[in-house]
């Protein structure tokens, strides 16, 4: 009876430790078209999507690094030198936010901090209405199967692994019998290729501690992150940050952001 609980026991332990980890990583090119009107607007960011049973972490290689090089910071060094080396080690990415999906409780939640402010949104995990076709081909060795389907305003073509048991892919895309290796929208505007899929000999823990992220709806969360977008200076004065101007500086900054928030009207989601 002992060993029997003992063995319950083990089971039920590794069941939790399977749910609040990553033992896989994807990671994938994205290419996406920043201004719609421009098709020499084409920007390049690899990212990646960490797996779990039922779990799963999506962020940008720069947002990750960034995460990761925070970490490793002492809270008592605020200083803006050292702001400025985390900056300096980080890759360049347009895309702060980090998406969690919980199969198990159904629900996704996107946290992203913008400038000073600390937010989060959660939403059920609808899966997209995917009509699965016929037609195969092979992606990094993988048979792969095609899909085509509605999400956020964009119609999409995927590939999907069915060897590779994810209900998983990039973004907030899933719900296929199989890891997404490839998608894209029909108008080619964003596209999601697989690089490498590894399994990773040391398991990454799940963390997701964001309590001290305000929960907002998605549609406050898009709008704060576009003012910012469109008028950073003006979020940093009302955050604190004190800047020393010369004659015409500041008029001409305002100019550049604006000029180049309008080459930014291409997002995800529609």
């Amino acid at each position: 009876m002992r060993s029997l609980f003992i063995l319950v026991f083990i089971l039920c332990l590794e069941n939790v430790v399977a749910q609040n980890s990553y033992s896989y990583k994807a990671t994938y090119q994205l290419k996406y078209q920043e201004d719609s009107t421009d098709l020499n607007s084409i920007k390049s960011e690899t990212v990646l999507l960490y797996l779990g049973e039922g779990v799963s972490r999506y962020s940008s290689l720069g947002k990750a690094v960034e995460d990761s090089l925070t970490a490793t910071l002492d809270p008592r060094n605020k200083s803006m030198a050292e702001f400025y080396r985390i900056r300096s080690l980080t890759p360049e990415t347009d895309f702060h936010y980090k998406i969690f999906k919980n199969y198990n409780d159904n629900e996704l939640i996107l946290a992203e901090k913008v400038f000073k402010d600390k937010l989060k949104y959660k939403k059920t995990l609808n899966p997209i209405d995917w009509e699965i076709e016929q037609e195969t081909k092979e992606i990094l060795g993988y048979k792969v199967q095609k899909a085509l389907g509605s999400f956020a305003g964009r119609n999409y073509e995927a590939w999907f692994a069915p060897e590779l048991p994810f209900l998983d892919g990039p973004y907030k895309f899933g719900g296929l019998p199989g890891l997404i290796l490839e998608i894209s929208d029909t108008k080619n505007h964003y596209r999601f290729s697989i690089m490498e899929f590894q399994e990773l000999k040391k398991i990454v823990s799940k963390t997701l501690n964001l309590d001290d992220y305000k929960e907002v709806s998605q549609r406050d969360l898009d709008q704060v992150r576009g003012d910012y977008k469109r008028d950073p200076l003006t979020a940093m004065t009302n955050g604190g940050v004190t800047i020393h101007w010369k004659d015409g500086q500041e008029e001409e900054a305002k100019r550049k952001f604006q000029k180049r928030h309008k080459k930014q009207n291409n997002p995800i989601e529609l």
